[in-house]
Parts: C-alpha cells; structure tokens; sequence
C-alpha cells in the first residue's frame, strides 16, 4: 500500500489554470499544503468546488492576489525575520568575505 495520493484532478485543473493565465508553476510544492491553502481561500469567498473557483478566478483579478498571498505566505516569512538577517550577516556574509580575502586591484 502506498502512502501517496491519486492527484485529484479538479485541484489539478485550478494549478493548471494558475499556470496558465498567470505563469505561476506550482509544480515543485508540496500537493498537501496547496490544497490546504487553495481549499483555505475557497472556504473564505464560500466556494465549495474548484471549477466554481476557477470561474470565481476568471471573473475576480483581485482573487489571484488574495490566493498568491494565501499561497505564498509562509515562503515571505523568512523575509521578515530579523533573526534570519542577522544570521546572514554575521556568520555568512561574514565567513564567505573572510574566505575570499582582499580584494586585488591590480
């Protein structure tokens, strides 16, 4: 028995749409979450089946951003940790100039 889902084609239909009228590929994320978050944003403009949402996609542009957001929210996460940055500068950036050495103007 495996532990990997049928694709649900209808979701599938919403991924290709997204691609297609917006050139956003989602391929590479985890199918679980999108859903999650496809099915979040369906639950809060009250559509129930992803061909409504589509039509929903279709005639609302504002829609896409809301989706995008809903989408993407957790990837802009690290954008707003100032832990994250800190870390970047001091041991990274840090550690990489350190390794390169001076500059040559010659």
């Amino acid at each position: 028995m495996s532990d990997r889902q049928e694709p649900d084609e209808d979701f599938e239909e919403v991924l290709r749409y997204l691609k297609e009228a917006r050139g956003f590929d989602f391929t590479g994320y985890k199918r679980s979450s999108l859903m999650r978050r496809v099915r979040h944003r369906m639950g809060q403009v009250g559509i129930d089946n992803h061909a409504d949402y589509i039509d929903h996609l279709q005639v609302d542009a504002d829609e896409f951003n809301a989706l995008f957001n809903t989408i993407l929210i957790n990837v802009t996460g690290f954008f707003r940790d100032p832990e994250a940055w800190d870390y970047l500068r001091d041991d990274v950036v840090s550690a990489l100039l350190a390794e390169r050495g001076p500059c040559s103007t010659t």
